[in-house]
């Protein structure tokens, strides 16, 4: 029984996910059960639920739907990080105006890469997240730079597990033996820059009274560099 009322909790909270990260445009069932590969009567069911709780809406049945009162009053209760983010929304703001690109601060949280704010000035960029939170903690500027802040035992467990899984790496961080000396290295120069396709990448470390808490981060197109 407990383990299938997990697997009912992970399945609804993906389906209100998909619908928040949609928003503002509405999300169909169709389109919500293919991307969860979910077959339609539990998707269905799953969305009556979160319907019938506020957690969404329902603009129409071609459309589908958008997330509810609920969603935005848990939203303005919860005040996560507000102290940090009251500070960091004008730096974010104020960068991204005179880069005329985007500009970024992201935390980590049980080994994942999460997105707290950004802005983006570019206007022939059209940049959009597509999901809450990230694996990609050895592939992203700013990733490197939070695992960088990590425990020695701790960045390790984080390498492995994400080789485990496939994860994409940056080349120069693919080799366990020297991995340390090179996020050591990030920390000593307090902030990590490369070419990522194309575009190039910036993060820089956060520090309220001397500890690390976050990752600024910056991205411009190679064009413009």
């Amino acid at each position: 029984m407990g383990c299938f009322m997990i697997k009912v909790m992970d399945k609804t909270f993906a389906i209100l996910e998909e619908i928040v990260i949609s928003s503002p445009e509405p999300l169909p069932p169709l389109e919500l059960s293919r991307r969860l590969q979910l077959n339609r009567a539990t998707c269905s069911r799953l969305l009556k639920l979160l319907l019938d709780s506020g957690y969404i809406l329902q603009v129409s049945r071609q459309k589908g739907y958008v997330p509810g009162p609920k969603i935005l009053t848990l939203s303005n209760m919860a005040a996560f990080q507000q102290d940090l983010l009251s500070v960091a929304r004008g730096v974010i703001d104020r960068c991204a105006e005179e880069l005329q690109n985007l500009v970024q601060i992201a935390q980590l949280y049980n080994g994942k890469r999460y997105i707290l704010y950004y802005r983006n000035c570019n206007p022939r960029r059209n940049i959009r997240l597509d999901r809450l939170s990230f694996d990609d903690l050895f592939f992203t500027a700013t990733g490197l730079m939070l695992v960088a802040h990590q425990e020695p035992e701790e960045r390790m467990a984080l390498f492995r597990r994400l080789k485990a899984e496939s994860m994409p790496f940056f080349e120069d961080f693919q080799d366990e033996k020297t991995i340390q000396e090179k996020l050591d290295a990030i920390c000593r120069k307090d902030f990590f820059d490369c070419r990522k396709d194309i575009q190039w990448i910036y993060a820089f470390p956060v520090f309220v009274n001397g500890a690390f808490i976050a990752t600024l981060g910056v991205s411009i197109p190679f064009s413009e560099y």
